[in-house]
């Protein structure tokens, strides 16, 4: 389980190969310790400027200056670091994918392993004993590209640690309503999202990505945001009223071309949702699935049974069994235990379909039409799964 640990300086130990690389750092002064539900990341960094970039985009965090954490990473962009010794230390260590087009080498040391990614010039050291990962970064660029990157896998870590499961959804906050929007690539989340926020209010929680756990003490489940950017088509922000603005100009008409997703952060959606606000959880009490329609049709309550067998074929909507494609989960620093997240997709989904009503929904080109279903939900919360299994 996750435990505070205590911390000392990355490669002290002058047996660690990797400490002759690293030339002189400066103090890392700049901190902001990150919280969500059982974990916990302690952020420092030789420029402050780092945080403030770090903050905005893990969103779903709360910040806090006190206390110890599971893991503290410190970012130095001071340090330089011998790239020709760096290549002959690591020019017969293991391979890792740790991004689009991306690469990383590494070596285990005393306490751990360090990573070298060369297309930025990047040391990472992970000493799992003290619990530090300790970045010698090539450039402020590079600094900026990992700060983020590493707390959100620690802190991905740590909830898996404590049995979360990852969900392809989005999610919103509307009065004592926690909705899930679950479903795959493709049927409507985003579009769900937006029309329900803009059309029928409430707070955002995520656009694609939760992680699911039982409700410690309690007999329901908790989300977790993922924290990353929004990202909507161009069709889906003409559609929505007001979320044109978020298109660039030769987009916002039917007769711009279209190039893939527009990236939003969520702070910025308060442009056109002024009374929205950012949540980093929410407590799931109803479920839509929606799927892509030409017709408006009336909302289809899901069997308890259907649920539970569709939430662990799918992997809650990350894996698409026909074409045997995997939602990107990349987890090179801190790999999880595979077996205990299996466990624990099975109790998570078990949970899920039995105290959760899930409601199939249809999305057609009528943003309206979708809020008035949506809405017609959330007044009658009583909306209970009937069949194998379910009950009310």
């Amino acid at each position: 389980m996750t435990t505070p640990r205590t911390h000392h300086p990355a490669a002290a130990d002058p047996s660690c190969p990797i400490r002759p690389l690293i030339g002189a750092t400066a103090p890392a002064s700049a901190t902001c310790r990150f919280t969500q539900g059982p974990a916990s990341v302690t952020l420092r960094t030789d420029h402050a400027e780092l945080l403030t970039d770090a903050e905005a985009t893990l969103y779903s965090y709360a910040r806090t200056t006190t206390a110890a954490s599971r893991w503290t990473i410190t970012v130095h962009t001071s340090a330089r670091v011998d790239q020709v010794g760096a290549a002959a230390l690591f020019a017969d260590a293991d391979d890792h994918d740790i991004g689009p087009n991306l690469q990383a080498q590494s070596i285990g040391v005393p306490g751990g392993r360090a990573f070298w990614i060369r297309a930025h010039a990047t040391l990472v050291h992970l000493d799992e004993m003290s619990g530090t990962i300790t970045v010698y970064a090539g450039d402020l660029d590079a600094a900026r590209f990992f700060s983020a990157r590493l707390v959100r896998q620690a802190m991905t870590a740590q909830l898996l640690e404590h049995d979360a499961v990852y969900a392809h959804a989005a999610a919103l906050v509307h009065a004592d309503h926690g909705l899930l929007i679950a479903g795959p690539k493709g049927a409507g989340k985003t579009t769900t999202l937006l029309s329900t926020l803009r059309l029928v209010g409430g707070d955002f929680v995520t656009n694609d990505r939760l992680l699911l756990r039982l409700e410690p003490g309690g007999p329901g489940t908790v989300g977790h945001a993922w924290p990353m950017h929004l990202r909507a088509t161009a069709s889906t922000l003409r559609a929505v009223p007001g979320m044109n603005r978020f298109l660039p100009a030769e987009q916002r008409t039917e007769q711009g071309s279209p190039s893939g997703k527009i990236a939003i952060e969520p702070g910025d959606l308060r442009a056109a949702l002024p009374t929205t606000q950012i949540r980093g959880e929410l407590q799931p009490t109803l479920m839509l699935w929606p799927y892509r329609s030409d017709q408006d049709r009336p909302p289809e309550p899901v069997p308890t049974a259907e649920v539970r067998d569709v939430l662990v074929r799918t992997q809650f909507f990350m894996h698409d069994p026909v074409t045997r494609t995997t939602s990107h989960r990349n987890h090179w620093l801190l790999p999880p235990d595979h077996d205990r997240t299996a466990l624990a997709l099975s109790a998570v989904a078990d949970q899920l379909a039995r105290t959760v009503p899930c409601v199939r929904i249809p999305v057609t080109d009528s943003p309206a039409a979708l809020a008035a279903r949506v809405t017609g939900l959330l007044d009658q919360p009583a909306t209970r799964p009937t069949g194998p299994g379910g009950r009310r």
